[in-house]
């Protein structure tokens, strides 16, 4: 869960939202700040392509109406310890981290003066969002890799170290559309303490102080609960050999439910509402 000392809050979204259209993902996103006149630093580490995608978000919060949208395009370590780069955060009202490769973000940015700087702000009440790789990296256990088919194998899935800024949840994304059920349920079968949130394309789930997660946009959010596992085969199988787990709890949710990480409970709409 989001850690108590955080006063912000964290938005992991699953990807290929809607930029063009309702945009109902990224203006919930805007709405979250609580005012108009904010300010957004969008950080394009992740990415292959940092100037387009630069330019999406851009282009994206101008129309939901940011009143200053900067990009820290880091691309090298030595940025990502520069004084004139983390002074771009300075201000910043919602840190945004966008899709590309979860390694790109850790390797880079993992460690630096610009991790401190985004670690500070979330701490001071500065929200954080991040899409595809820029929600994997949020949580304290990353997955980076394992092909989906796979995910039921033994050892098939990689897993590091994210950023930690949410504990004990690891997130998947692109989760209906590229079929990664597996993938939660090895990790949660290794580790249960850890609960697994498999987030849509164009859906997200915003994380409050209190352990309550609400689920926002089209899609869906898949919960893989594990702590009542009565039986697992996990510990006598070599690497590569298939999983068998008994009593493994899965939750499907729509925009306007939510789940509790802290009781373990599902939260219809009436519910959450009473829960928040």
């Amino acid at each position: 869960m989001l850690k108590p000392s955080s006063k912000g809050l964290l938005i992991a979204i699953g990807g290929n939202e809607d930029k063009e259209n309702e945009l109902v993902v990224l203006k919930r996103v805007g709405q979250e700040i609580g005012k108009t006149d904010y300010k957004v630093a969008v950080i394009t580490t992740a990415s292959e392509e940092p100037e387009e995608r630069g330019k999406d978000y851009t282009q994206v919060f101008k129309a939901l109406g940011a009143a200053e949208i900067v990009i820290l395009d880091v691309k090298e370590r030595d940025q990502a310890n520069d004084k004139d780069v983390i002074k771009k955060l300075e201000g910043a009202d919602l840190i945004f981290l966008t899709g590309g490769d979860q390694l790109r973000l850790t390797t880079i940015i993992g460690g630096s003066k610009l991790f401190e700087a985004i670690q500070y702000q979330l701490e001071n009440g500065v929200h954080i969002a991040g899409t595809s790789a820029g929600a994997a990296v949020l949580s304290d256990t990353m997955i980076y890799d394992g092909k989906s088919e796979e995910g039921l194998f033994k050892g098939k899935v990689y897993t590091t170290k994210g950023f930690g800024f949410v504990e004990n949840i690891v997130f998947d994304t692109h989760f209906m559309d590229r079929g990664r059920l597996g993938r939660l349920m090895q990790i949660s079968t290794i580790n249960p303490v850890c609960i697994g949130i498999g987030i849509g394309e164009d859906s997200g789930v915003i994380l409050n102080r209190d352990g309550v997660i609400e689920v926002i946009g089209t899609g869906q959010v898949v919960i893989v609960d594990a702590s009542h596992i009565k039986h697992s085969n996990i510990m006598d199988i070599e690497r590569g050999d298939s999983i068998a787990v008994e009593n493994m709890c899965i939750h499907s949710l729509v925009s306007g439910y939510g789940y509790n990480v802290k009781t373990k409970e599902f939260l219809t709409p009436t519910t959450e509402e009473e829960d928040l």
